[in-house]
């Protein structure tokens, strides 16, 4: 599969929670599936996705904080791919109002091997990891 949506397939087409590694690509910041580097998208903070462009063949991540963002972000964008930044704690409960049909991406700040975990069981689609290794 080329351009379009690998990076959601990617993630979709898992049997388990998959791994992301974040990184920088000209300037932007970008997400990519763990074993599928080719499988990559951009991400943008809510604030600033509505000006934010993904390259041709690049999805867009929106990162939402909080319900308010999170909110906004759909009504306003109608984004497929989700990052929901904060604590686990933050991170589960934007996780409850997160539609069916959309990719969600935990963020949190140093994610342990137990907090993959229960990512998992909640129902998380990824979760972004230091260089796409568990904990």
């Amino acid at each position: 599969m080329t351009g379009g949506y690998r990076f959601s397939h990617a993630i979709a087409d898992g049997e388990s929670i998959s791994l992301i590694v974040a990184g920088r690509e000209g300037g932007a910041e970008t997400l990519a599936v763990s074993g599928d580097p080719a499988a990559v998208a951009h991400v943008a903070d809510f604030a600033a996705a509505g000006e934010t462009a993904a390259a041709p063949h690049t999805e867009l991540a929106v990162r939402v904080r909080d319900e308010a963002e999170l909110e906004s972000a759909l009504e306003e964008l109608d984004p497929e791919l989700l990052v929901l930044a904060g604590t686990l704690e933050e991170v589960l409960e934007l996780l409850e109002d997160v539609p069916a049909g959309k990719l969600a991406i935990a963020e949190l700040p140093a994610p342990t091997a137990e907090d993959i975990s229960e990512l998992a069981r909640a129902g998380m689609d990824a979760v972004i990891v230091s260089g796409g290794e568990l904990p």
